[in-house]
């Protein structure tokens, strides 16, 4: 599989995989310990939840520290030089959108099976 990113960008995947499936664990291991193992899909859709909120604060902080301004000498024009750290060509950040609306297919599907 080819992966590409700048900057910090690769964060993305370690990020949403290992707090999902912390906070997943977390979850579930609540719920068994409550009575209720069988609500694995409300561990999972929290974890994704919380993936996509550490994923979009760790891209915003990255994606907002300032650049460096560098001037022409021959010509005095100034160059704004900035890092982004983007997966695919989108900013880290950014990936918490589908993170978050990934969350939600537990929940429609449960819907949809008539359970909610």
């Amino acid at each position: 599989m080819l992966v590409i990113w700048s900057g910090w960008g690769i964060l993305v995947i370690p990020l949403v995989v290992g707090t999902a499936v912390a906070v997943g664990a977390v979850v579930q291991w609540i719920l068994t310990s409550l009575g209720r193992p069988d609500l694995a899909f409300v561990a999972f859709s929290l974890g994704l939840i919380a993936a996509a909120a550490v994923n979009w604060l760790v891209g915003r902080r990255l994606n907002s520290q300032p650049g460096r301004e560098l001037v022409d000498p021959a010509t005095g024009e100034r160059v704004q030089l900035q890092r982004r750290h983007k997966l695919f060509w989108i900013k880290m950040e950014y990936w918490s959108v589908p993170v978050a609306l990934a969350a939600f297919i537990p929940l429609l599907a449960l819907r949809h099976l008539g359970g909610g």
